[in-house]
């Protein structure tokens, strides 16, 4: 599934996977992206940022997951 905030482009896993990603996705000089690991329909682990944007936690919050409590989104 592809979830769509202001400034991301979210993508959680499909066909029994575990592993989603996000990327930066407005008009920007510069950019970034990472990875998003879940067990079901909790997020448990990400990389690619050293703090994890709470824009994104808020994006899947939305879409119905949850985040494991030692993810602080900032």
């Amino acid at each position: 599934m592809k979830i769509k905030t202001k400034n991301f482009t979210i993508y959680t896993p499909e066909n029994m996977s575990r592993f989603g990603s996000f990327e930066i996705s407005e008009n920007v000089d510069w950019g970034y992206s990472g990875g998003l690991v879940f067990s079901g329909k909790t997020l448990v682990d990400y990389d690619g940022v050293y703090f994890f944007p709470k824009e994104i936690a808020d994006g899947l919050k939305r879409e119905g997951y949850t985040i494991e409590k030692s993810i602080q989104p900032v």
